[in-house]
């Protein structure tokens, strides 16, 4: 299993989601369950700290499905900011928690109504750390 990596203030900022996902958003249990199952997996690093390759709040990737070759670019994003329009997808999302907190090159798993499918992250192309945004 990869180490998932993820900051403290992503941390602290997706505790404070998962408390409100239920009331506010009227989220189910799971989708609160694996996001808060993640968060406590992972390993916490200062925003300063962050490698520039791990997926994080606020990051753009591009992803690949390995056995359809399909690619897809994506913005991890906190629910009000969600647009799917704009490829902006909710942390709540299944496939937005499958890659939270990986590095680039990293095969995961994504769990669908129809079973489970493999994700690859190809490329990490904005990390708001990297770029000196810690506070995003």
């Amino acid at each position: 299993m990869n180490t998932l990596i993820i900051s403290r203030l992503d941390y602290q900022r997706l505790q404070q989601w998962i408390g409100r996902a239920k009331t506010d958003f009227n989220f189910s249990n799971n989708q609160t369950n694996e996001i808060l199952r993640t968060v406590n997996e992972a390993t916490l690093l200062d925003p300063a700290d962050m490698p520039a390759d791990v997926v994080t709040m606020n990051s753009r990737v591009r992803l690949t499905y390995p056995e359809s070759n399909h690619t897809l670019e994506v913005q991890l994003v906190y629910p009000e900011l969600a647009n799917i329009e704009k490829k902006r997808i909710s942390i709540f999302a299944p496939l937005a928690v499958a890659i939270l907190g990986c590095r680039q090159g990293t095969l995961t798993k994504m769990n669908t109504p129809n079973g489970t499918v493999t994700i690859k992250i190809e490329e990490v192309i904005y990390q708001p750390e990297a770029a000196g945004h810690m506070a995003l």
